[in-house]
């Protein structure tokens, strides 16, 4: 009989999509017959705790980053640089010692760098290899790439939730000459919870916006939002991406949740005439496995966000509209006339999961 492995799983805790992403992860590696233990904190936890409620979870500070109102988010990530880094050594301490009590035969990593150790086989996973630098900083992502690529080095495989050919979802960031040629990620296709099958095509509101991401950040593009919600009349739904709350309310034309479970969202997504979202690479892989297009608002200066959401509009797959300047009623006579996404799942991920199953039973 082969053994069970036990692979302990971690997720960074800034915002949901690193956790909404790690849940089809977690499935195949429970459908291998493994045995899997969570370590995070905050949202990203609660939300794994309520997708897998058998599964035993432990605690695991990480990172925490201020994320300003305005002004730059790279100069704002700079400044924080000492914390991060201590950060860092403070989780792989904490992950280090986890590791000791349970034993794992495989730990995996969303993008948690200190969530690793030198005597179990571990694997990284990310899709922001190149990191973006706002324009009069570009000149300096090369070396921002040798320090990104030192830490990832650390982990024994680099995962990519993406398509490895020309026809991507992320672009330079993970498919970048240099990315390729030095980290050799693996790439497993894009990954996402929520599936198209058995969803009634009826409409059911006018607008789903889905706010996600951290605060302050958060918050005020719920209230830019609503405020465009108002102003169209229109049927509106907002999830506010809040599992730890339990809100439920509907004043005038906007119903409010904090939280919907993946069916719910599912459906929400494709029975809506227009969605609004980030543009945040989780919530753009959610749209292309339903095959719909949004406007993306990316979090004022977070480099990545604005990157993905240009490329993205380039393909004419989504509209892209800046914080400071929504405009739901130009968004969507625009959204009316994109291609839709032709993306589709195949079986890497599946074919990833039995590879190192095999070679750690082995």
């Amino acid at each position: 009989m082969a053994k069970q492995l036990h692979v302990l799983y971690s997720v960074l805790d800034w915002g949901l999509g690193h956790a909404t992403r790690s849940i089809p992860v977690i499935r195949e590696l429970l459908a291998n017959d493994c045995k899997v233990s969570l370590a995070g904190e905050g949202n990203s936890l609660v939300l794994l705790q309520q997708s897998f409620p058998d599964l035993p979870s432990y605690p695991l500070k990480g990172i925490h980053v201020t994320y300003p109102t305005s002004g730059s988010m790279t100069l704002a990530m700079i400044k924080q640089l000492p914390a991060i880094n201590h950060a860092i050594k403070s989780e792989q301490a904490q992950f280090e010692k986890l590791v000791r009590e349970l034993k794992p035969d495989l730990v995996f990593s969303d993008n948690r760098y200190g969530a690793r150790c030198d005597d179990v086989y571990s694997i990284f996973m990310g899709h922001q290899l190149w990191i973006q630098a706002p324009p009069l900083l570009k000149w300096t992502e090369g070396a921002i790439f040798q320090l990104h690529k030192k830490m990832i080095k650390n982990f024994d495989e680099c995962w990519v939730p993406d398509y490895s050919g020309e026809i991507n979802l992320s672009g330079q960031l993970s498919h970048h000459p240099k990315v390729i040629d030095s980290l050799h990620p693996v790439f497993i296709g894009p990954l996402s919870r929520l599936r198209l099958s058995e969803i009634k095509q009826e409409v059911i509101t006018d607008i789903l916006v889905i706010v996600s991401g951290p605060e302050p950040q958060r918050s005020i593009f719920e209230e830019k939002c609503r405020k465009q919600a108002e102003k169209t009349g229109l049927k509106t739904l907002i999830v506010q991406g809040q599992p730890h709350l339990n809100n439920d309310y509907t004043f005038n034309n906007i119903r409010t949740v904090s939280h919907l479970n993946e069916d719910e969202l599912a459906a929400a997504i494709c029975n809506a005439t227009y969605v609004v979202c980030r543009s945040g690479y989780s919530t753009l892989m959610d749209l292309a496995a339903l095959k719909k297009n949004a406007l993306c608002v990316p979090t004022p200066s977070q480099t990545e966000q604005e990157y993905l959401a240009m490329y993205l509009s380039e393909q004419e797959l989504m509209v892209i509209q800046s914080q400071f300047d929504i405009d739901f009623d130009a968004a969507f006579i625009r959204l009316n006339h994109l291609k839709p996404f032709s993306l589709t799942s195949g079986a890497a991920l599946k074919t990833n999961i039995e590879r190192i199953c095999h070679k750690l039973r082995n």
